[in-house]
């Protein structure tokens, strides 16, 4: 069926239940908060159904593929593969072959999608997209669609002219040249038309490829959408949902418009499963997983740590007010004094602050944040009351999970955080044992506790208490982030090369910390609002961190968009690559994020030298 739209959504589910009676469904998943997310929806609806079903969750391509060989073609029952933010940049039709039984629905946030997974005619692909750009989508498959048409059709009349050639040798001299004459200029301008539009349709599609990648809405939010179509939503889902769309705004991969939209829907449903009943909502259990719309600070965690902290680590007042130098963390303070809260209290942790003065924050800030250029402070989100015992907004529990899922064993100690029992070995044994030591001959270090990591998140999301200790980790790194971008800033550790500013981290004690992807993009997003505000020109990012174990560097890239809640496609995919090729370098490809390689250290210097030219 190739691309379908929400008014298909239905008629696809009831697809998967179909193959469900006759065998085996794997749901692969991306490990990054907005998967996990969705994965929980899907697998709610999935349960509901008494459809049976087995989670994988995957890392890159590489775990694809040893997948692909290891599961799914040595499970002769398997009638269904879901991919959550995984598969829809790759052909699916060549990498899953001799496998025609088995039907393939995808849900994935990152673009551009392959187009042909999108015009397959098989049968067995179902590409899960939205409106968003439903006319270029169209476009784009009617070019890749023509494109092909008439690419099959010169190499038919290729053959054909080479055929036609060979029996005019034998063939008697004609006695009729103007007529033949004329034909062949009637075919030489059809063959110009052809060319013509062949060359336009390519161009069209070299721009759909070439201009960057990029992200569209939430897959958490797609499956939503499949949930309220199939009327089987409630406050639980719909959490999750909230969840998985903040977790796309706060990482800057989704715009304000998109992200608006969802919270016009968001907000409409809340008011449905959190009715008000009167004196029955004094209760505990009228409290217990209550949702609630509320005004989101752009300033993280500030109801788990102190205020002080929270605003100092939080890179849009950060970056403001340029705590990094000692005029900065003034400024700072005498925003506190203008507000009428001393630098004692808002050291306090947020919880042991005087009551006034909480009831009075919103107004405050709202009154003395502008002055400081604070004017966008807030945004509209929501938060969830646990009983009595904890109030976690949505953007609290994208970082807790976000944390859980980053932070390797050697950073948890460096962090003096206690060790948590592993999970239970049955539980991801088999998964372990698929994973390789390195890709592509390149090691990482990560790849030894991602899967431990992404079940400790996984089973966190549905625990309050799990989601309290990733909030008091991810304080840890949070300032250890910030105390990286600051020396950055301070040392002025970057290099501007023309198009792009280079950043290497390659010592001090938080190395151990920027060994995941997520880390090193949230360095980068803080880097952005510091150079966005103090910085003579707003490049695009490129960070690599070494991994002193494996010889190697994680490269990074971050487009940095002029303000918060725009974004920027990426054009770092395609240059990497092509930099990897021209320069020979040793590198991996591995991640489902296009802009993210591994590099052999000895290759990065001429890599980053060569990088520029292949950007636009």
């Amino acid at each position: 069926m190739g691309r379908i739209i929400p008014t298909a959504y239905e008629r696809a589910y009831k697809e998967i239940k179909q193959d469900a009676s006759e065998g085996n469904c794997i749901i692969f998943i991306a490990s990054d908060v907005d998967s996990i997310c969705a994965c929980k929806i899907f697998q709610a609806l999935l349960k509901g159904d008494m459809i049976q079903h087995k989670i994988v969750p995957v890392s890159g391509y590489k775990d694809l593929e040893n997948a692909n060989e290891k599961l799914i073609k040595r499970d002769s029952d398997l009638r269904s593969i879901v991919m959550i933010n995984c598969g829809g940049a790759i052909e699916l039709n060549e990498f899953f072959r001799d496998i025609p039984n088995v039907k393939i629905y995808v849900f994935d946030s990152h673009r551009p999608l392959n187009l042909d997974n999108l015009t397959d005619t098989s049968g067995r692909l179902f590409v899960f997209d939205e409106y968003d750009e439903d006319e270029k989508m169209k476009k784009m498959m009617g070019a890749h669609a023509l494109a092909k048409e008439m690419e099959d059709s010169s190499d038919a009349m290729s053959s054909d002219q080479d055929l036609s050639d060979e029996e005019d040798s034998d063939r008697p001299t004609s006695h009729r040249p103007r007529q033949r004459r004329r034909l062949n200029n009637d075919k030489g301008q059809t063959w110009a038309k052809r060319r013509a539009e062949k060359r336009r349709q390519t161009q069209l599609l070299k721009d759909y490829y070439g201009s960057g990648v990029y992200y569209a809405n939430s897959v958490a939010g797609m499956m939503y959408a499949l949930a309220t179509l199939l009327s089987k939503t409630n406050n639980e889902l719909l959490w999750l949902a909230i969840t998985g769309v903040t977790a796309q705004y706060i990482f800057e991969r989704i715009n304000t418009e998109k992200y608006m939209e969802k919270v016009q829907i968001f907000t409409e449903d809340v008011s449905r499963f959190n009715i008000s009943s009167g004196e029955e909502d004094s209760s505990q259990s009228a409290s217990e997983n209550r949702i609630s719309p509320e005004d989101e600070y752009r300033f993280m965690l500030f109801r788990h740590w102190s205020l002080y902290d929270s605003m100092f680590h939080s890179g849009y007042v950060a970056s403001k007010l340029g705590v990094w130098r000692e005029f900065g963390q003034k400024r700072l303070s005498n925003m506190f004094a203008r507000m009428g809260f001393s630098l004692k209290q808002c050291r306090e942790v947020y919880n042991h602050m005087d009551m006034e003065l909480k009831m009075r924050l919103r107004e405050k800030i709202e009154t003395v944040a502008p002055i400081y250029g604070l004017t966008d402070i807030c945004f509209p989100s929501f938060s969830r009351a646990y009983g009595w015992k904890y109030h976690l907004s949505a953007s609290d529990v994208v970082y807790s999970l976000a944390t859980l899922l980053e932070t390797s064993p050697s950073a948890a100690q460096r962090l003096n955080k206690a060790e948590d029992d592993p999970p239970p070995e049955e539980n991801w044994r088999e998964l372990d044992d698929l994973a390789p030591e390195d890709v592509d001959g390149l090691g990482s270090v990560r790849r030894k506790w991602w899967l431990g990591n992404f079940y400790t998140a996984f089973d966190s999301l549905s625990n309050a208490d799990a989601i309290r200790r990733g909030l008091n980790l991810c304080m840890k790194t949070q300032k250890a982030i910030v105390r990286q971008g600051m020396a950055v800033i301070d040392k002025r550790n970057s290099t501007v090369l023309s198009n792009f500013r280079m950043i290497t981290i390659n010592k001090g004690a938080d190395l151990p910390i920027f060994q995941h992807p997520l880390t090193v993009s949230k360095l980068a997003l803080f880097l952005t609002d510091a150079y966005r505000e103090h910085g003579k020109r707003n490049l695009p990012l490129v960070i690599a961190s070494l991994d002193e174990e494996n010889d190697s560097y994680l490269v990074v890239s971050s487009t940095g968009a002029k303000t918060f809640g725009e974004t920027r496609k990426n054009p770092f995919a395609i240059a990497f690559h092509d930099t990897a090729k021209n320069t020979r370098a040793r590198t991996s490809f591995d991640s489902f994020e296009a802009s993210i390689l591994q590099i052999h250290k000895g290759d990065l210097e001429i890599f980053v030298e060569n990088l520029y030219a292949g950007l636009p």
